[in-house]
């Protein structure tokens, strides 16, 4: 409660309102109060938290699979703050608020093994996707008993399946069954491999995007 010193024409102690008044120095004065903002967040703000969201949508979907693909992150980073830190700067397309997940440039999994020139998805027989690729086993660190890992992402549905082996490098094709509610939607494929001993993995190699059976 404001009180008014040395009659109406004195100077007010307190708040009245959106105004404060105070003595200061012999000295009496008012002023406003500063306006509260209900939300204080800038467009880049919203924007950067929307990025955020959606990969992390993503992520939570292919946490086992990004565990693996991302493993040898370095010291200080867990697979997914670095899968995070690296999808949020490279993968999200569009301006606020009409960002989306760049299939393209999505990267669920980065390593030194050796990957595949050569590999390729096919969705066109019903509820299933077939993968292929080239055995370089002998190339580099390729050998013929690394495992070959796959994702497959709905980009309409936002869903995501995979396998974390199913094949080896030499057997150069690998078949993943396909939910039948994803018959004609975008779904964008992923292909990485992991050594036998599963300490290393190479960096994805994304197939392209095709409408599912």
């Amino acid at each position: 409660m404001a009180k008014i010193k040395n009659g109406i024409l004195g100077g007010i102690s307190g708040t009245v309102g959106n105004v404060v008044g105070g003595r200061w120095r012999g000295i009496d004065y008012i002023r406003s109060k500063p306006s509260s903002v209900k939300n204080p967040r800038t467009e880049a703000q919203r924007t950067q938290r929307m990025r955020f969201s959606l990969v992390m949508s993503f992520l939570k979907k292919s946490r086992p699979f990004i565990n693996i693909g991302f493993q040898n992150s370095g010291q200080g980073q867990t697979a997914m703050n670095r899968a995070m830190s690296l999808n949020v700067r490279e993968a999200i397309t569009g301006t606020y608020p009409d960002l989306e997940i760049n299939p393209e440039a999505l990267v669920v999994s980065t390593g030194d093994l050796q990957g595949a020139s050569t590999a390729g998805m096919d969705l066109s027989v019903a509820e299933t996707a077939t993968f292929t690729w080239n055995n370089e086993a002998g190339s580099g660190n390729a050998s013929n008993d690394d495992g070959a890992m796959v994702l497959l992402f709905n980009t309409e549905k936002g869903a995501v399946i995979y396998s974390l082996y199913g094949a080896s490098r030499e057997d150069e094709t690998l078949q993943m069954a396909v939910p039948p509610s994803w018959g004609g939607d975008p779904v964008a494929g992923y292909l990485t491999f992991r050594s036998e001993t599963g300490r290393d993995v190479s960096e994805s190699i994304y197939l392209g995007t095709e409408n599912a059976a």
